[in-house]
């Protein structure tokens, strides 16, 4: 019964970060900087969906783009930790157990990865096939630190997406 309760907790922590940082803060961001609702909803869904190219959407709209940073920021925080909470549900479980120590033991044959550790999960919101929630996944896999794998995710997800965002504005035209 106990584990049922811990795992209803993590859930509701799971919800609870994905809808107060994914959505609550960045509605009230907008309402407070007189953006329409519809227009900042839209963001955080195709931020979502689309991930970092959810930047076109934003600039699409006509949003500035340092609210469309800020919010898609708080919704890649949001889903990070949320994704966090539901992974440490299976923590206890044997078959979970046995599996990351295989990955743990695995992951010594690679000096790369041992050095560097969580500072690798910089590049993987870039990659369009791992992304964002891949990359949450392989920081916990790989039991690297829980705040530094969140740090590392959210350097690499803010980098993106002022690329695209600076590809979408036409500044990185100039260059290629």
């Amino acid at each position: 019964m106990a584990d049922i309760l811990n795992a209803v907790r993590q859930a509701m922590r799971a919800i609870l970060y994905g809808l107060a940082l994914s959505t609550a803060i960045p509605v009230l961001l907008g309402l407070i900087l007189d953006v329409p609702a519809g227009r900042i909803l839209t963001l955080i869904t195709s931020t979502l969906v689309l991930q970092a190219n959810g930047v076109f959407v934003g600039l699409g709209l006509g949003l500035d783009p340092w609210f469309v940073l800020v919010v898609m920021t708080f919704v890649e925080l949001g889903a990070v930790l949320a994704i966090y909470e539901i992974l440490e549900t299976f923590e206890e479980s044997e078959r979970v157990k046995r599996f990351t120590k295989k990955t743990e033991e695995g992951i010594k044959k690679y000096p790369y990865l041992a050095k560097y550790g969580a500072a690798t999960l910089i590049i993987l919101p870039a990659m369009p096939i791992v992304g964002l929630y891949s990359s949450v996944a392989v920081g916990w896999l790989l039991r690297w630190n829980k705040l530094q794998c969140i740090f590392f995710i959210t350097v690499g997800w803010i980098l993106v997406v002022v690329f695209l965002m600076l590809v979408a504005l036409g500044f990185i035209q100039a260059i290629f």
